[in-house]
């Protein structure tokens, strides 16, 4: 029963995280970084130049590498090369496509 939930937590991780960092991004994280609309007029609490939309690049490129890295982790309790493969290529693109798409739809413009 393990085997299997922890089989499945690279798929449901990043669908998880989403809301929860929409909801941080919307209520605390443009406040002390800035939303990245215009950067002539960017100001934030910190008086940096790095913005919401650079946090939120960052934060999903980790959340991609080491979802990817634990998709590989995991991949070698399967017995078969063929199906190795298949979850390991799976959890990496299903991971980077989610990040790819959400990094464009939630942009501050």
């Amino acid at each position: 029963m393990k085997n299997k939930i922890a089989a499945w937590l690279p798929f449901v991780t990043m669908p998880i995280f989403i809301p929860v960092y929409t909801v941080l991004d919307s209520f605390i994280l443009v406040d002390i970084f800035g939303c990245g609309c215009v950067p002539s007029a960017q100001t934030n609490m910190l008086n940096i130049p790095f913005n919401a939309n650079d946090l939120r690049l960052t934060v999903f490129s980790v959340l991609t590498v080491g979802l990817a890295v634990s998709g590989i982790a995991l991949s070698k309790k399967f017995e078969s090369k063929a199906i190795k493969m298949l979850y390991c290529s799976g959890t990496v693109l299903f991971n980077v496509l989610l990040a790819i798409w959400f990094c464009k739809t939630a942009m501050w413009t």
